[in-house]
């Protein structure tokens, strides 16, 4: 009988113990996972707030989870390999965060364009005998998005009584653009100096055109380099898929085999470092 019971509470407690780990792997989890969308909402809300894109960060949560669990699902698919199958599935993660840079990328080259015209309206303006603030609400009006939405942001904020410098400094750090910082720069030091600021932002018109058209120099003779990278980042690519579709059992000791997995995942290193080495070289800043 008492051997009974023993062999009863022992089971009790075993469960008992199971149970409780289970809750407390559970809890551990769950506080991870909050963790994480926390950081996650966090950057991806500022991200979206700041290119002005209509997006909630749960629609885009959920977009995430969906392309990285369906690129996972098409990477065992095709290859019935573990390795693929959590490249395809990071491949899916990365991609919507992709996405949002470089949409973020495109409005930021469309801000640099409309930044010319922003300069000439603020001079106009200032020649009118308008104050800046004043200045920066006629831009919002005569300009399109995306730099009209930016010069709203910063009238918005002096109308909640933020003082114009500490608004223009705002921007510029929301902005990020060398452009952006020596035009707040020209514009705060004109400010506490004097000095016709009219003529400022003309002239500061003329010098962004100037680096624009630099660049724009830089970009053209750097195109054959970017198309030489293009071409070899995708030629592993190219050539594992012909021969896969000339003779599919060459390919499969690469994804069925411990010795192929590793000589992919090797190639694949060696591929990541060549694209970033190619990029160092073909990215001059100005």
């Amino acid at each position: 009988m008492v051997d009974t019971l023993l062999y009863v509470l022992s089971y009790i407690l075993i469960a008992g113990g199971i149970a409780w780990a289970g809750y407390s792997m559970f809890e551990a989890i769950q506080l991870g996972y909050r963790r994480y969308r926390s950081s996650y909402d966090k950057k991806v809300n500022g991200e979206l707030q700041k290119n002005f894109m209509p997006y909630s960060t749960d629609r885009f949560f959920r977009n995430n989870m969906l392309a990285m669990v369906g690129l996972a699902a098409v990477g065992y698919l095709l290859t019935s390999s573990i390795l693929f199958t959590l490249l395809f599935g990071a491949a899916g993660y990365y991609l919507p965060k992709l996405s949002l840079k470089m949409s973020a990328h495109k409005r930021a080259g469309k801000l640099e364009l409309q930044l010319v015209d922003a300069l000439y309206v603020l001079s106009n303006s200032v020649s009118a005998g308008l104050t800046m603030p004043m200045a920066c609400e006629v831009v919002t009006k005569q300009l399109v998005p995306p730099v009209s939405q930016e010069f709203g942001l910063l009238v918005n904020e002096i109308r909640l009584g933020v003082p114009f410098d500490r608004a223009l400094e705002n921007m510029a750090s929301r902005l990020k653009s060398n452009n952006f910082d020596l035009m707040t720069t020209s514009i705060l030091v004109a400010r506490q100096t004097g000095g016709n600021i009219a003529e400022i932002f003309k002239s500061l018109a003329l010098s962004i055109k100037e680096i624009m058209r630099l660049e724009a120099k830089v970009k053209s003779l750097t195109a054959q380099g970017r198309m030489q990278a293009f071409v070899l980042g995708g030629l592993p690519f190219f050539l594992a898929a012909i021969l896969s579709k000339i003779d599919p059992g060459l390919m499969k000791p690469l994804f069925n085999t411990p010795q192929g997995t590793m000589i992919l995942f090797v190639a694949l290193l060696f591929w990541l470092v060549g694209i970033y080495l190619i990029r160092k070289v073909i990215n001059i800043d100005i």
